[in-house]
């Protein structure tokens, strides 16, 4: 047997073992042609004295004007400011500072980096931030979903218990156009979004980051599906940032779905969600 054929042979037996220690259930992953590769990260440091507060619109609350305005009030958290960490040099970094990330159903986030009112006691623990906002969009009458929380100037979001804030508004007609059970697992697709500069020879991963409600993720538990243009699938079984390798410039489609244990996708509007991304 000529060399080759021994190293074919060696090459499929580790790739049939890897696998099926794996799991036999879990269809993981497609042939990468593109050479993205998806790598772990370990989370920055979540304070847990962080908390964030929508003050308005409230809970139930009729909005009838255009554009509807609101005000979130974030705790321990200082908006504006670099988060100055070693990631702030690994991935995109915003200028603009530490921000708020505000969904409005399931619609691309949008940021408020300033802050109407602040006020600081000596230490960043008791640092307070009351940020106004006006959603950039036309709504449709009935029920609305606001979810909103702090993220560090790299879009990487906070994840102790406080600092995720959901509540429900009317916008001009006070009917349920949404039956959604908040209490049930939940993701909310964070990052990527938007436009990368991402060239040079050594170009800067995209970081992939979600927030998650009322559930862990573990192998044999909940899990994340991340598929990337339709062919790139990976199953996430930790509650981390993950860098996304090897993007090349142009329209990217990055998709997250929420599974059960049972590897079924858990019901809710929230739980399968894809943005397109564009690498210039």
């Amino acid at each position: 047997m000529n060399t080759y054929i021994k190293h074919s042979l060696l090459m499929a037996a580790l790739t049939l073992l890897s696998t099926t220690a794996y799991s036999a259930k879990l269809e993981e992953p497609n042939p990468n042609p593109q050479g993205i590769q998806v790598v772990p990260m370990d989370p920055s440091r979540d304070p847990d004295h962080v908390e964030t507060k929508i003050i308005y619109p409230k809970e139930n609350e009729m909005k009838t004007s255009s554009p509807v305005k609101g005000q979130i009030r974030v705790d321990g958290f200082p908006l504006g400011y670099d988060s100055e960490q070693p990631r702030s040099n690994e991935v995109w970094n915003d200028p603009k500072g530490q921000s708020l990330h505000i969904f409005i159903d399931n619609q691309p986030y949008f940021t408020v980096n300033e802050a109407l009112l602040d006020a600081l006691d000596d230490v960043e623990d008791y640092f307070d931030s009351t940020a106004e906002f006006e959603i950039p969009f036309k709504l449709q009458p009935g029920m609305h979903i606001i979810r909103a929380f702090p993220c560090r100037s790299y879009n990487e979001s906070i994840k102790s218990d406080k600092a995720f804030a959901i509540s429900t508004f009317f916008y001009q007609d006070k009917k349920d156009t949404q039956k959604i059970d908040l209490t049930m697992p939940y993701l909310t697709f964070n990052e990527p979004q938007g436009e990368y500069e991402n060239t040079g020879k050594n170009p800067q991963p995209i970081l992939l980051d979600f927030y998650l409600c009322n559930c862990d993720l573990s192998r044999d538990g909940y899990k994340v599906r991340l598929t990337i243009d339709n062919s790139i699938v990976r199953t996430l079984t930790a509650w981390q940032p993950y860098y996304i390798y090897g993007m090349k410039k142009g329209m990217h489609r990055v998709r997250l779905e929420l599974l059960s244990p049972e590897n079924k996708l858990v019901p809710g509007p929230f739980n399968d969600v894809t943005r397109t991304i564009v690498i210039k």
